[in-house]
């Protein structure tokens, strides 16, 4: 009887590693041409999954969220995919998968779209040495791919959602307003420099090079983060802003109005919306206050003490 149970188990434990899918001991050859990618899906460990699609020539997020994607971030993206070289075998069995984070609980994991097909399935794993550990597709390899490879890929929403507000030339704005319960300034550009139309009585010794300096801020201004997409106007304290910013271009005869909220629930931050466009955004308290400046802003800087 012993005889036959232990033929049982040689030959259950010769077909379960029969069933075990094996490694070719091959280094493969990854080329991904990124002109036929139309999709990304990127699941980060906790199930956090962001897609992305080329949608007319520009990148969107379109899950969990549809909203216009930062270009920079997922470029490159693109161009890690590019330059993906794989130089060695690093592992061939699954209980390595956790330490060098490959497993579906530590991995970066990339579906890579061309269309309706599956260009490549990645799982990017740690870094050292300078390699990137990563399964491709179905092998079961842990292979070691040349250079720093997660960090294009594991990144949270925000980071992949564009987050600038305003991006225009400062050069090409001719005039800017700031109402809010610090006062109400109003310049216009007059030459190289810029001259009060409203609220020079309380601005003193005013120095028009102050205007450019906050200007450069409002002009090229980008957003910490998004508010929740359940966050309404009134939620943000939109509906009755603390402060705008008013700019007029020269070239365009609708002005950027930005409209500064309420507090969100974190320290240190405030909502902040564009106005005739959905999105709210936050912004830190340091940008905050750049937004709703008082009249000592404007004024010329008093000479440091001499020592």
């Amino acid at each position: 009887m012993a005889f036959y149970v232990l033929l049982g188990l040689t030959l259950w434990a010769v077909n379960s590693r029969n069933r075990q899918p094996r490694s070719s001991g091959e280094i493969p050859s990854v080329e991904i041409d990124t002109a036929a990618i139309t999709g990304l899906e990127i699941t980060r460990p906790e199930d956090e999954r962001v897609e992305l699609s080329n949608i007319d020539g520009a990148w969107r997020v379109t899950d969990p969220v549809d909203a216009d994607a930062d270009q920079n971030n997922v470029e490159s993206a693109l161009n890690r995919l590019a330059d993906l070289r794989i130089t060695r075998i690093v592992a061939t069995k699954p209980e390595h998968y956790a330490r060098l984070q490959v497993d579906d609980a530590s991995s970066v994991q990339v579906i890579v779209k061309g269309g309706e097909d599956t260009l490549a399935r990645l799982m990017v794993g740690k870094y050292g040495n300078g390699m990137t550990m990563v399964r491709i597709d179905d092998r079961t390899e842990v292979f070691g791919a040349s250079g720093s490879l997660r960090y294009a890929f594991d990144r949270e929403l925000k980071s992949w959602r564009d987050r600038n507000v305003v991006s225009v030339d400062a050069a090409n704005v001719q005039a800017i307003r700031f109402e809010s319960a610090n006062g109400t300034f109003d310049f216009q550009r007059d030459g190289e420099g810029w001259k009060a139309l409203e609220g020079r009585k309380a601005l003193g010794d005013f120095e028009p090079k102050q205007v450019t300096g906050i200007l450069s801020t409002a002009a090229r201004l980008t957003a910490s983060d998004f508010a929740p997409e359940e966050t309404s106007a009134a939620r943000a304290g939109l509906t009755e802003p603390q402060a705008t910013v008013t700019m007029t271009l020269a070239d365009d005869p609708n002005a950027i109005v930005l409209e500064l909220g309420a507090p969100t629930d974190q320290t240190g931050e405030l909502y902040l919306q564009r106005k005739g466009e959905p999105t709210i955004y936050v912004v830190s308290q340091y940008l905050a206050d750049r937004l709703q400046p008082d009249a000592n802003v404007f004024q010329t800087p008093e000479a440091p003490a001499t020592p």
